[in-house]
């Protein structure tokens, strides 16, 4: 088990966490850089003390010792693309299939072979996980500690690795397998975590022991070590019968996570394609703004939560005077480009939480957010100025490139006066005054577009009055200078 806990960068990212790179832990933490020197410092005695007692090691060890060697390299030659692949694919702690080998060493193999077999996984390893030498070197020194300890017990408890016959000494052995299993377990996580811990104080150790599936894959390694290691008492070619199944497994872990990361990729693509036909399916596509379905979806939750606050809304009903005339006369192209240029108006004017929308053909409709009536007239009236001050590029139907001009616009050239299109009508409701809900409020609101449309055209008028708009009270100075999106709400 090799756990990435300590450096992995995308983990750290999702924690929140600093990620460590290189050899900045040494000014980062020097706490943690003590808590590595007295981690590999009993490791590296504990280890020369067990390499200075292979002199006793018998032949038979020595074979055992061998296959395992050969198991080890045949295993990690064979399965090291497939590996790298599943290192840079895990999101957090990752799992590999080492701890087979190692726990087995620490069950059957005097001390100082296991640390030998231990290092040479690691050596392994190195070229596969690409990690800096910090790393590396307490990474190996996490293992050799779960090594050491798990063979101590083993070894301390005197049970026999054989069968003996003996139904209470046969059991005990599989209790004592079981503890060791989770001590190498225990032992190699905590130190990890706990060097994360010292690394990054608001992280919690939890964060860093991997997840069930994780856990219960290494448990099911280790448990595979266990009977590897009491196979190979009875005879040293165990590790060569197992380094097929566990190449075998391997590839299956990466099948597997090949699978899930492209399932993972498909439900991100389907998740980002549905929100694009959310989106669509309330946008209009000429204008950018809201089209009827989104105008009253938005506008009617705007309308309800302003009825809830007690906040008065403005409805404006905005509709382009003579848009016919501009179609038959310089085509369709024509119109399309100026149903953009009000759409950039409208986006530009209105104030963050207030919804525009395209209502069909020429028609518009925007509802403002906590708008008293005195307010609703003056930002309808910054919208008609706008939009009787545009120059729209086109092209006529003979593809030759005019520019339309609003009808607030003084033509400089004789002929710029046949070309001054572009006006809108504008008809204002509040809510409640004009109506309880959107639908009643817009219906008012077209009421006054059609008085405004019957007075001559390109102005403002307001539901149930008759009065210019120059006679209404003026608004404060801020509430006039908001600045605007289309559709927040």
């Amino acid at each position: 088990m090799v756990k990435n806990s300590l450096t992995d960068r995308r983990r750290s990212r999702a924690l929140g966490l600093t990620p460590i790179r290189n050899w900045d832990l040494w000014t980062v933490a020097p706490s943690a850089i003590a808590y590595f020197f007295v981690l590999e410092a009993a490791v590296a005695v504990a280890s020369i003390w067990l390499l200075t007692r292979l002199t006793s090691v018998d032949n038979s060890d020595w074979l055992r010792f061998g296959a395992l060697i050969a198991a080890i390299t045949i295993h990690l030659t064979i399965v090291r693309r497939a590996e790298e692949a599943r290192r840079n694919e895990a999101s957090g702690p990752h799992i590999d299939l080492t701890s087979v080998w190692t726990f087995a060493a620490a069950v059957a193999l005097p001390g100082g072979l296991a640390v030998i077999a231990t290092i040479w996984m690691r050596i392994l390893i190195q070229p596969i996980a690409r990690r800096q030498p910090y790393r590396f070197v307490f990474g190996t020194a996490s293992m050799l500690a779960s090594t050491l300890l798990s063979w101590t017990l083993v070894h301390l408890s005197g049970v026999s690795l054989a069968a003996t016959g003996n139904v209470p000494t046969d059991l005990g052995l599989v209790l004592i397998l079981a503890i060791t299993a989770v001590l190498y377990w225990f032992v190699q996580v905590m130190t990890v975590a706990v060097a994360f811990k010292i690394v990054t104080p608001n992280s919690k150790v939890l964060d860093f022991l991997g997840s069930k599936v994780d856990n219960m894959l290494e448990m099911s390694t280790l448990g595979a070590g266990a009977m590897l290691g009491m196979l190979m008492t009875s005879h040293w070619v165990g590790p060569l019968l197992l380094v097929v199944p566990v190449i075998l497994v391997n590839a299956l872990l990466s099948r597997a996570g090949e699978r899930r990361t492209h399932l993972e990729r498909l439900l991100r693509e389907q998740e980002q394609l549905h929100q694009r036909l959310a989106a669509d399916a309330h946008t209009d596509y000429r204008t950018g703004l809201l089209n009827t379905n989104g105008l009253a979806e938005y506008a009617g939750r705007l309308a309800e939560r302003c009825r809830l606050d007690g906040e008065p809304m403005t409805v404006l009903v905005i509709d382009l005077d003579h848009f016919k005339r501009i179609n038959d006369t310089w085509g369709h192209p024509a119109g399309n480009a100026v149903l953009a240029e009000v759409g950039r108006i409208l986006r530009e004017k209105l104030r963050p939480g207030d919804v525009a929308g395209r209502d069909g053909g020429e028609e518009f409709v925007v509802a403002l957010k906590d708008t008293p009536v005195a307010q609703g007239v003056t930002i309808a009236e910054r919208i008609r100025e706008a939009i009787g001050s545009l120059a729209v590029p086109t092209t006529d139907k003979h593809r030759n490139v005019v520019t339309l001009y609003g009808r607030e616009i003084q033509p400089t050239e004789p002929e710029g006066v046949e070309l001054q299109a572009i006006s809108a009508s504008i008809g204002v409701a509040v809510i409640p005054d004009n109506g309880p809900d959107m639908a009643t409020a817009q219906h008012s609101a077209d009421a006054a577009l059609y008085k405004a449309k019957e007075n001559g055209r390109n102005q403002v008028r307001v539901a149930g009055l008759d009065i210019p708009p120059r006679l209404m009270p003026t608004p404060r100075q801020d509430d006039i200078t908001k600045p605007i999106t289309s559709r927040t709400a």
